[in-house]
């Protein structure tokens, strides 16, 4: 039982990346070139759950390190300057190759390192962004850890970089000045950033170590891919969501920092990027959330193209006539004047401002529209997932109730909201988890000074909302037997503004992480959450009831 339910959640999962892939053209013609069959063999499964450290070790006994990059991915340069920043810091010899710049640019190259040109004449003189054209900002992290410690950086790139006809010339040519750093640096322990296809045994690693050969050379070596595919799935069905690091043999790992969903909109959006020659402002990130949107009504078992929805003005609408309008990039003014003319007032304007700019994403019912600022795929998800949620209620474009309601009403109405926006982002990012999330899991333990510093609270507000959150879940670990609410609670459930926000946020998150915790271990059935997303909360005491439900429901997973 358990397993048929991991398995439909990765179902809908691969029919989202399915879908995306589709949509920007990656139907994989590649994929039957001897090159990249040569990659997914060699990468199609791993045999156990390592670690970071497993990695740092195993890097400190090789003397070259391949990083697999995929280059629109922020996140893999960010890992490749964390575990160079590792490897200098532990040795004295380290050389960084990189597949960016090409070998007749070295010169260049060696100017920005040595300081005597700044960036700009850098990315003109390469014309990074014809020749390359990812973000600088990710691979200068990269450039600039080995510049800041005096480590050598080598171009290894040849052209052209265009198709797969001369690929292996580009090995070929990597593979003779990887060699030759070997042959005047005996001791040298190299890193090699390249993309993740360049990483198949037969591929740059073989033709290293032919060019280390013909030198009668022979050194030890690690592979470190990140974010494939296969391996993610393989993660996901055997339970090991939380596995940042697997390895497939004695010398290859697979680090996870992305879902397969992330990868793939990255790509997306550098193909926008490049289409239309602008920055994040003018990326259209429309396709993306329907898509996500598509994913859990999917999960959800519920037809989009077949179901109809009914509005409040009693209208039917199916879901391709239904789906939100997303905004991306917006000026706060236009997004300001467009909730002023439906109708919200500048409590709610407020509200909604400030929820976008900390979670970099807002939806917005009585619109019906989608406004992203810093677009995060969690918490975009997190939105798609109130849409569906608004949706299945009949209650998109309802208009503001202004009708008084009890404090304890919209306090776990916002809990619940909360917890089904957090649900849905697990169908999309089944890694997320928020106790690593929170300011208040990572610096519950910290003084005041650090607190203040790094949170933004003030150290009593920061305690105040601690104590809250520990005396409620204790609360609802034995309510049944307790006369009264205790007065701290009735506090919490009363107060407004910024606190309440954050109370029914952390309830809430906590709230959602266990509901899908309960749907992975089978105390939740699919119906409960199809349930969950539909029900309408219209009288008083629903919400504060669902969630004592729901409590009780989730109690054999304890954490209460």
């Amino acid at each position: 039982m358990i397993k048929a339910q991991r398995q439909q959640e990765i179902r809908a999962q691969k029919a989202a990346v399915k879908a995306l892939r589709k949509q920007i053209g990656l139907v994989d013609r590649n994929s039957r070139r001897t090159y990249i069959r040569d990659f997914n063999k060699d990468f199609a499964r791993f045999q156990e759950r390592a670690s970071y450290d497993d990695l740092i070790v195993r890097g400190f006994r090789s003397d070259i390190i391949y990083i697999g990059d995929y280059h629109a991915l922020d996140r893999c340069q960010e890992f490749a300057a964390r575990f160079l920043a590792d490897m200098i810091r532990r040795s004295t010899s380290v050389v960084l190759g990189v597949e960016m710049i090409y070998g007749r640019q070295q010169r260049i190259l060696d100017e920005w390192l040595a300081r005597r040109i700044e960036d700009d004449e850098l990315l003109r003189r390469l014309r990074y962004d014809q020749e390359w054209g990812y973000d600088w900002a990710a691979y200068r992290n990269v450039l600039a850890t080995a510049r800041a410690a005096g480590v050598p950086v080598l171009a290894l790139d040849r052209e052209p970089r265009t198709g797969f006809r001369l690929i292996r010339r580009r090995d070929a040519y990597a593979a003779e000045r990887i060699a030759e750093v070997f042959a005047t640096r005996p001791g040298a322990r190299m890193v090699v950033l390249v993309g993740e296809s360049h990483l198949a045994r037969r591929h740059l690693p073989g033709r290293v170590v032919r060019a280390l050969a013909d030198r009668q050379m022979e050194k030890r070596s690690l592979v470190i891919v990140q974010n494939i595919d296969a391996l993610y799935w393989q993660r996901s069905e055997e339970g090991m969501d939380d596995a940042e690091v697997v390895r497939l043999d004695t010398n290859r790992y697979c680090v996870f920092n992305a879902t397969p969903l992330a990868k793939y909109e990255a790509y997306r959006r550098v193909l926008e990027q490049w289409r239309d020659a602008g920055g994040d402002d003018d990326v259209d990130l429309t396709p993306t959330v329907h898509s996500m949107i598509e994913t859990l009504m999917g999960f959800l078992r519920i037809d989009g193209d077949r179901a109809v929805f009914t509005n409040p003005d009693g209208s039917r609408l199916a879901l391709p006539d239904l789906l939100p309008e997303v905004y991306a990039g917006e000026e706060v003014d236009f997004i300001a004047d467009m909730m002023t003319r439906h109708g919200l007032d500048e409590d709610s304007r407020e509200q909604i401002l400030g929820h976008l700019a900390r979670a970099g994403s807002c939806y917005v019912p009585r619109i019906n529209a989608i406004f992203v600022g810093t677009f995060d795929l969690t918490h975009a998800g997190e939105e798609a997932s109130h849409f569906v949620n608004f949706a299945l209620k009949g209650e998109i474009f309802a208009a503001w109730d202004g009708s008084p309601r009890p404090a304890h009403y919209s306090f776990y109405a916002a809990v619940l909201d909360e917890a089904i926006g957090y649900f849905g982002s697990k169908l999309i990012d089944p890694g997320r988890n928020h106790f690593f999330e929170t300011d208040f899991y990572r610096y519950h333990s910290s003084d005041a000074e650090e607190v203040e510093a790094r949170t933004g609270y003030a150290f009593a507000d920061f305690r105040a909302i601690i104590d809250f959150i520990l005396l409620h879940k204790k609360f609802e670990r034995d309510f049944h037997e307790r006369q009264e609410i205790p007065p701290a609670i009735l506090a919490g459930i009363r107060a407004t503004g910024d606190r309440q926000r954050i109370l029914t946020h952390e309830l809430g998150y906590f709230l959602g992480q266990q509901i899908h915790d309960g749907y992975q271990k089978g105390l939740v059935e699919h119906g409960e959450i199809v349930a969950l997303y539909r029900r309408r909360r219209l009288e008083d005491d629903e919400p504060l009831a669902e969630y004592l439900e729901w409590v009780e429901k989730l109690k054999p997973l304890g954490g209460g």
